[in-house]
Order: C-alpha cells, then structure tokens, then sequence
C-alpha cells in the first residue's frame, strides 16, 4: 500500500497529498463532539511538529472550504447562476 500512496502522491498537487489529507482527517474527526473547537485547536497545535508552515497552510485551507463553499453559494453570482440553469431546463 505504501508504494501505491507513492504513486499517487506523486501525481497529485501537493494540497492533495496522503500526508495533507491525513492532517484534515485527525481535526475534522472531533467536528461532531461538543468540546469541537477546543480539541480541534489541539490537534491543529500537535500538528505544527510533523508539518512545515506550507503544509499547515493548505490543511487549513482544505478544512475552510465547507465555510467558503456556503460564502459562494450565498452569493449574488451563485444565485444568478442558480435562476440561469433552472431556466436553461424549463426550456429544454
């Protein structure tokens, strides 16, 4: 499995890699307890000894894109876009 992961890691952009996602993985785990942000903050603060600085940034980045996703979807172009292919299936 190791030289599998290899491979793919190779191939990915490096915000994808199996060490990155892993990372997303151990905080987004604890996102249903109660003491969610207290533990997250934790285990974001023991990451900083096995990630550099550019890694830290892109685990996250990853775990903001539910909250960026909702930014988009809420704006006035998402909802513009939205109407157009609601329309675009009326006339088809």
């Amino acid at each position: 499995m190791k030289d599998n992961e290899r491979k793919v890691d190779d191939r990915l952009p490096k915000w994808l890699s199996s060490k990155i996602l892993s990372a997303v993985d151990y905080v987004w785990q604890v996102r249903v307890d109660d003491n969610m942000e207290v533990e997250s903050k934790k285990r974001l603060k023991s990451l900083t000894n096995t990630l550099d600085g550019e890694e830290m940034c892109w685990v996250l980045m990853l775990l903001t894109l539910p909250k960026i996703n909702d930014i988009i979807m809420d704006s006035k172009e998402a909802q513009e876009f939205k109407e157009m292919k609601q329309a675009e299936r009326i006339l088809h």
